[in-house]
């Protein structure tokens, strides 16, 4: 198993290396589209829309949990879904 990690941070993925402190690179959502549309044909625009929209749900998601790492999946889908506690610093 490797101990390579991706780490959500904001609009950019991060590649870490064993420690998150040890970072290797980072790559934001304008590259990660044209990533996207390269290897499966997609609109370099709708596919950074999808991204940006992922992000944004990824980071609702870390946000809760952050919050509260108690809660159960079904609430934090619920939230997530009804944008109860999302994050404002978008």
């Amino acid at each position: 198993m490797s101990d390579i990690t991706l780490i959500i941070n904001g609009k950019k993925v991060v590649v870490a290396k064993g420690e998150v402190e040890n970072v290797l690179a980072e790559f934001d959502v304008d590259e990660i589209a044209e990533l996207l549309q390269f290897r499966y044909a997609t609109p370099w625009n709708h596919g950074k829309d999808i991204l940006e929209k992922l992000l944004y749900i990824l980071e609702d998601i870390s946000y809760l949990y952050s919050k509260n790492p108690d809660m159960k999946k079904e609430d934090v889908i619920r939230d997530v879904k009804l944008r109860i506690h999302a994050n404002i610093n978008k």
